[in-house]
């Protein structure tokens, strides 16, 4: 059922459709009895499906068919249920069962057929119930309205006295700065500056502030919004009549496209596109704007990553990405707002106040907006504290806070339904919890949300998913690889408060947090335990926990609730802090597998007692045990019963583990991660090359003793190395190693690893030479901890042509030549380069690493060669896209200030020098 989404609006009724589908095929037609009846639930819950469907895409629902839209989402929860467990039992045993089997089987499906006679009819009865609720009370014939705030909240950003702003100064200077550079040129090209932010970061105001300051430059100016529902007949006359045109006009969109390029033609224009959604609305604004050569300029904003792109693509453009203000500046606007300033604020309200500002992450509009609530109650401390304590209630009822409510809500209700309900899902992680990737995309798999489309496996599309909530800037990004995949994200806390709001609307997730009681514990499907106490609430160990899909634990270990009581778990995660592992709670995993659907499950922070095999857990998609220590002496995992596993994370440290029995069959693992040469077998290490699926490697050889036999050790590389090779030539994009290996295995471990796209050593990777199979990685992003004992000109020039690698790390304890050249287009598409030497000169010519951002030189200056009045850096004003650039070099004592002043001059040189973030120091050391 992996190509059918569960919704948070519709719940899983896509899913329990093409389960009703499944049971009326062939597969099942021993189920003659009950086949009417299935077709009539099928029939009934595909209409009903349609009007859940129609009810999504209302903002405002009224209290009856809020009613109805959740007995039917729930009952749609309840009737895949009953099949779930129905269709495992229907599926035990096989051919090969013995005849005592075989009868016992058979007596066994008599039995689940009459139990499914007596349920589907318990079920057909609902089903009829709510078909005959909503005829009654008409449900879905009258549309709701979207609510929509009387005035626009931008008005007031428009209107903002400019001494109120805090923060503002250098972002206005900046902006003004970029676009006012060769404005007096003749013959100045249009230039486009777009402002994306997360909304309430104050986009509008910034750009309003810009356009005040430079719009008596300009012959003509504009100021228009878009908006996410634009009238584009409306935003072309707002344009015209801002530069002068006049207000009687028709309301043809290409007639008033004509109009205005004739009247801009000749003139040298501003115009601010304020608040667009989509790059189409941008690609229709856009041919209004003509290269005229006046010196025109454009300001869009918008909170989408990608539409702020392509506003740029055609133009001399810039992305200005908004930042939240910093801890002072939203100290001064918060206490500015409340009391003028912090000075006259009580000592007892300091404490509420540091919260809130915490909470307000640097985002102007909730500090404004919070300190307006505040601000109502004067200095009474105990409405503070309410108000503090209630801000999830707040925020949704408040009418101080409807602004900042109405900007949040537009970004939830502009997503597509699959991203509202994967955004929800964050509901689930307590606040300021930084959130993996991996872990994210792999329990939106095993929830349902995720379908298969055509050319793409499940990962990929939950991959893009992830990545269009970024652009969206619905999440914010944590932790980035080099290569540009955001590896960890974070939630803002009032986008928390929203999404924790819809859950409980949409009975989608239930949080224990000692701040929210569970509701309707009798249909909780998904729990977010993050209790704090040591104690399991009262509340939850009175609820049934039979029909809870999803369980995630941030608690102390013994609250733990027992994992016996669970029936339909789908994703299990229980993360508890890990200090102290030895002495921690021990977690026996034996019993887990009556948990026939489980597709995900992490643990972290236990003592593991491990099973001797995992049962038939046919359904597990991901099991991630890394951060634990495991209970035995010689631990062993026998995974060849997880014939749907794709993902697969062990201890490397400080226990290894022997994955026995090998890892052939699990043909589908695209991920494993740690795996230990040496605890395990040749057999098992040459099993490795059949899983011609796997993408993602780590490899260790930690606490590996020194008296093991060395002969056993070679065997072991050599087998590794061939595995290797064929892995290379499948699907491998990432290898991370953990150990020492001798050259043999690295010269010969890859062949034509076309798909490798990161080599990762966590500690170095040492080897006499480049490899010439790098030349054959036509796809690698990444090398990171490369460390040469002889870096050759012809080595050097396999890096230098690679055409994707963005990230080098490289160390030659040796270099031939006296300094190394950098060519002309070399490195073409390098963003961030590590270099360690012993070598005098580095030299970049024109036009070498084009998109280098970040330089970090490690050089060892004590060489016979070195002419201590030359620079050890030559040509860094060639590198034209420099951020930031560290420098040390190791000199000969007496010569450390001269290097380190020829080496500032060579900085000097680049034109951008004064806003580059230079690391500059030398060292002198006796040879």
């Amino acid at each position: 059922m992996a190509g059918i989404a569960v919704s948070a609006s519709t719940g899983v009724m896509n899913s329990l459709l093409a389960k009703l589908s499944t049971l009326l095929s062939d597969q099942y037609k021993h189920l003659k009895g009950v086949r009417k009846d299935i077709e009539f639930l099928s029939r009934e819950l595909i209409d009903m499906n349609a009007a859940l469907e129609k009810l999504a895409d209302m903002e405002k629902l009224n209290g009856q068919t809020k009613v109805w839209r959740n007995k039917v989402r729930e009952m749609a929860y309840d009737i895949e249920d009953c099949i779930d467990v129905f269709m495992h039992h229907l599926s035990q045993g096989g051919d090969k069962d013995g005849l005592f089997n075989k009868t016992a089987r058979k007596l066994r499906n008599l039995r689940v057929r009459h139990q499914i006679a007596n349920k589907i009819q318990e079920l057909k009865a609902r089903v009829v119930e709510q078909s005959e609720s909503r005829n009654r009370y008409k449900i879905v014939e009258s549309e709701a309205t979207p609510a929509v705030p009387p005035v626009d909240p931008r008005v007031q950003a428009m209107f903002e006295d400019a001494k109120r702003l805090v923060g503002i100064d250098g972002p206005r200077e900046k902006i003004t700065r970029l676009l006012m550079e060769e404005n007096d040129c003749e013959f100045a090209q249009l230039k486009v500056v777009s402002i994306v932010g997360f909304g309430g970061l104050g986009k509008t105001t910034l750009a309003n502030q810009v356009y005040t300051e430079i719009k008596n430059k300009f012959q003509c100016k504009a100021f228009v919004s878009v908006s996410r529902t634009p009238d584009m007949a409306k935003i072309l006359k707002d344009m015209l009549s801002g530069v002068g045109y006049g207000t009687n006009m028709s309301d043809d969109v290409n007639n008033l496209l004509k109009a205005l390029t004739e009247h801009l033609a000749d003139k040298r224009y501003l115009i601010v596109i304020d608040d667009i959604w989509s790059i189409m609305d941008w690609n229709i604004i856009r041919c209004a704007f003509l290269q005229n050569r006046k010196g025109s300029r454009v300001i869009t904003t918008t909170r989408i990553r990608e539409v702020a792109t392509v506003c740029c693509t055609e133009f001399q453009g810039h992305v200005h990405e908004m930042q939240p203000l910093n801890q002072q500046d939203s100290r001064s606007l918060f206490f500015k707002r409340l009391f003028n300033n912090e000075v006259n604020c009580p000592k007892q309200c300091i404490e509420i106040s540091e919260d809130m500002l915490r909470k307000c992450r640097g985002v102007p509009l909730a500090i404004t907006s919070i300190a307006s609530l505040l601000a109502t109650h004067g200095k009474d401390i105990p409405k503070w504290e309410k108000i503090h304590h209630s801000m999830s209630y707040e925020v949704e009822t408040n009418p101080t806070l409807g602004w900042m409510r109405h900007v949040l809500s537009l970004s939830y209700n502009d997503l597509p339904h699959h991203l509202k309900t994967c955004l929800l899902y964050l509901g689930t992680y307590p606040e300021d919890h930084k959130i993996r990737r991996d872990d994210l995309v792999r329990q939106w798999i095993a929830e349902g949300f995720v379908p298969e489309k055509h050319g793409l496996d499940l990962e990929e599309v939950a991959d893009g998913y992830f990545n269009e909530l970024i652009n969206r800037n619905m999440i914010q990004p944590v932790d980035s690889s080099y290569p540009g995949e955001v590896l960890s994200c974070q939630v803002h806390d009032l986008m928390l408060d929203l999404i924790l709001l819809k859950c409980t609307e949409e009975n989608f997730i239930s949080t224990i947090d000692g701040l929210r009681n569970i509701k309707g514990t009798s249909q909780t499907r998904r729990i977010s335990h993050q209790n704090h106490s040591r104690n399991i609430p009262p509340a939850m160990e009175r609820m049934s926990l039979t029909q809870v899909r999803s369980y995630t634990f941030y608690c102390d270990a013994k609250c733990v609730l027992v994992l016996s009581k669970f029936e339909l778990l789908r994703v299990l995660d229980l993360e508890v802090d890990s200090v102290g592992w030895p002495n921690s709670m021990c977690l026996d995993l034996s019993g887990i597998s009556h948990l026939f659907l489980l597709r995900y499950l992490k643990v972290s922070g236990f003592r593991l007692k491990l099973p001797k095999k995992f049962g038939k857990l046919q359904h597990l998609m991901t099991l991630d045990m890394e951060s634990n220590w495991l209970d035995s002496t010689n631990p062993s995992l026998d995974v060849t019963s997880l014939s749907s596993l794709r993902h697969l994370t062990i201890p490397c440290r400080p226990t290894r583990l022997e994955l026995r029995n090998g890892v052939r069959k699990p043909v589908n693992l695209q991920t494993l991660r740690s795996f230990h040469i040496s605890m395990n077998s040749v057999e098992t290490i040459r099993d490795l090359s059949e899983l011609t699926n796997l993408r993602h490697l780590v490899l260790t050889d930690l606490g590996v003793s020194r008296e093991q036999d060395p002969d056993t050790r070679a065997m072991k590389h050599d087998t590794m190395a061939a595995s290797l090779r064929r892995l290379g030539n499948s699907n491998l994009h990432t290898l991370a190693v953990w150990c020492s290996a001798p050259e043999q295995f690295w010269n010969h471990c890859f062949t034509h690893p076309h798909h490798l796209q990161s080599l990762i050593g966590f500690r170095p990777i040492k080897v006499p030479q480049v490899p010439k199979w790098m030349s054959q990685a036509d796809r690698l992003a990444c090398l990171d901890r490369l460390e040469v004992e002889q870096l050759r000109s012809d080595d050097a020039q396999i890096l230098a042509h690679m055409p994707c690698l963005v990230y080098l790390h490289l160390r030659a304890k040796e270099a031939p030549e006296k300094g190394i050249v950098i060519h002309s287009n070399d490195f073409p598409v390098l963003q961030k380069f590590v270099f360690g030497c012993k070598l005098f000169y580095l030299t970049f010519e024109p036009a070498a690493m084009p998109l280098l951002k970040e330089l970090e030189i490690d050089l060892d200056s004590r060489t016979p060669e070195a002419d201590h009045g030359v620079s050890p850096l030559n040509g860094m004003e060639h590198l034209a896209s420099l951020e930031e650039v560290s420098v040390h070099v190791l000199a000969k004592r007496g010569q450390g200030s001269k290097l380190e002043s020829l080496c500032r001059n060579s900085i000097q040189r680049h034109h951008r020098y004064q806003s580059i973030k230079i690391d500059l120091g030398c060292k002198e050391w006796d040879d």
